[in-house]
């Protein structure tokens, strides 16, 4: 059997090294290796249970595992290990399908272009690496290694403020990496576990009592919160996002942000389960006060960017508290959920950028009646809006639908609180469309024209897969709850 997660890393390695010295011609390369990593993945599918053209047997850990000696001392064993299960490979789609929306819809910048699309390919790379690594070390590395490239991306092509943004992000994440990677060298030690792999951590851990699991879970619980983010950790959201370019607020917003969703999962939820149900009340008060929060604060927003930034607040509280619900169908709600949020909020940020580079302003009280003048933007804009507020046929009704239902089995009547709020939600999209794409002209430019080919055709591959997955959601969510590993109890 072909190591396909080492040729895939082999692959975005080689391919990023390749974009930074590639110089003028660094699109094509990022190009190439983006319609290559896609493909891999699309092997990786077809290749795992769950996968509607699988025909083998379910087996038990996890698909495409690979584990080879790295670094062996007389007390503790670091292994290169890596594997996929259907949690991890959804979010691989996710990135493998953003990786090549942002370079299409990227294609025409012409600012240090070597650097900025290396830029992009590393922090994909690094985004895969988290998806795929089972043991912490490694894990760890991948995660760090997403940082510095967003760091930069941030600091060299931003907006006015784009360093203190910048350095605001690093530091907010980096504090956060810190704790959590004290958090998992706590549950080693402290279990007596003699590696670093999951499955050795995930065994050992079931030993340590109620008390230790729950500090332990908090700990994870503030390092993967940060980069979800959820309140009160959401500080440097807003800014990264406003001063990013657009490439890089998509590729923040759609892939970095599921980086906290999943390291919940996979090591704090599953590797300490009774932490995760001593904890459990404060999880649904976050989880709460984020969606609460991430609507209200969205309805004040005048700009466009600022606005997606914190409905993505609002959304990631939404996974957080699929995720608190601590079913089965909770834990498929939260996939999904992060899998749409990553799509939907990609579209969204291409068609802020590109109204800014249309009309000069993202200022939503600025512009009104576009739609004459951009129809096909006018178009995306009204597909992400449609999709984020929950119109079934669209990658976000099944998604959030599967959400309130997990809520509902666990909570009851409670579900009114987050189902109330999104109609808030579709509030705060409604009256974005209302007043920017319908109505009089307003703030339009001599000379204003419609999106070009590369922004069309990058934005039109993230409509196509909300349209894909919203009307045939069972190509992800058969592959998800036929994931060998479930770490959550039933409901």
């Amino acid at each position: 059997m072909l190591p396909l997660i080492s040729i895939v890393l082999a692959t975005l390695a080689a391919g990023t090294a390749a974009t930074f010295v590639a110089g003028t011609r660094a699109r094509y390369v990022a190009l190439g290796v983006s319609a290559a990593f896609l493909a891999e993945v699309g092997l990786m599918f077809a290749a795992y249970p769950g996968w509607p053209g699988y025909n083998g047997a379910l087996v038990p850990g996890f698909a495409e595992q690979e584990s080879h000696a790295w670094l062996h001392l007389p007390w503790l064993q670091i292994n290169y290990t890596v594997g996929v299960d259907g949690i991890s490979l959804v979010l691989i789609l996710l990135t493998a399908v953003l990786q090549l929306a942002t370079v299409v819809y990227s294609w025409e910048e012409r600012e240090r272009p070597a650097a900025y699309f290396g830029l992009m390919l590393l922090t994909c790379f690094g985004s895969f690496g988290v998806f795929a690594a089972l043991d912490i070390l490694l894990f760890f590395l991948f995660w760090e290694a997403v940082l510095v490239p967003m760091f930069f991306l941030i600091g060299g092509w931003g907006g006015p403020r784009r360093r203190y943004a910048a350095l605001k992000f690093f530091v907010y994440t980096h504090v956060a990496s810190i704790v959590m990677l004290v958090g998992l060298l706590a549950i080693v030690f402290y279990s007596g576990a003699t590696s670093f792999d999951f499955s050795a951590v995930y065994a050992s851990a079931r030993g340590l009592g109620v008390l230790p699991q729950s500090f332990l879970f908090l700990a994870l619980l503030f390092g993967f919160g940060v980069k979800f983010p959820v309140v009160p950790f959401h500080t440097w959201l807003p800014d990264a996002h406003v001063e990013a370019p657009t490439g890089g607020s998509v590729l923040l917003a759609g892939i970095l942000l599921k980086l906290g969703g999943y390291g919940l999962i996979r090591w704090a939820v599953e590797v300490l389960p009774q932490g995760f149900a001593h904890d459990r009340p404060i999880l649904f008060a976050v989880a709460f006060l984020s969606i609460a929060w991430g609507s209200i604060v969205s309805l004040a927003q005048r700009d466009m960017k600022r606005l997606v930034a914190f409905s993505s607040i609002n959304h990631m509280g939404i996974v957080l508290l699929a995720i608190a619900v601590g079913s089965s169908l909770g834990l498929l709600a939260a996939v999904l959920l992060m899998f749409a949020h990553g799509i939907v909020s990609g579209l969204l940020f291409m068609s802020a950028g590109t109204v800014h580079h249309t009309f000069g302003t993202r200022d939503l009280g600025a512009l009104g009646g576009i739609t004459p003048t951009t129809p096909v933007l006018s178009t995306m804009i009204m597909a992400g809006s449609l999709a984020s507020l929950g119109l079934p046929a669209l990658i976000g009704f099944p998604a959030e639908f599967t959400a309130l239902l997990a809520t509902w089995e666990r909570l009851g009547y409670w579900v009114l609180l987050p189902l109330g709020i999104l109609v808030v939600t579709a509030a705060f999209y409604l009256w974005m469309m209302q007043r920017v794409l319908f109505g009089p002209p307003r703030g339009i430019p001599p000379g204003a024209h419609d999106v070009s080919f590369s922004e069309g055709a990058g934005m039109g591959l993230l409509v196509a897969a909300t349209v894909l997955f919203g009307i045939l959601p069972s190509l992800l969510v058969n592959v998800i709850v036929s994931s060998p590993v479930k770490g959550f109890p039933g409901p």
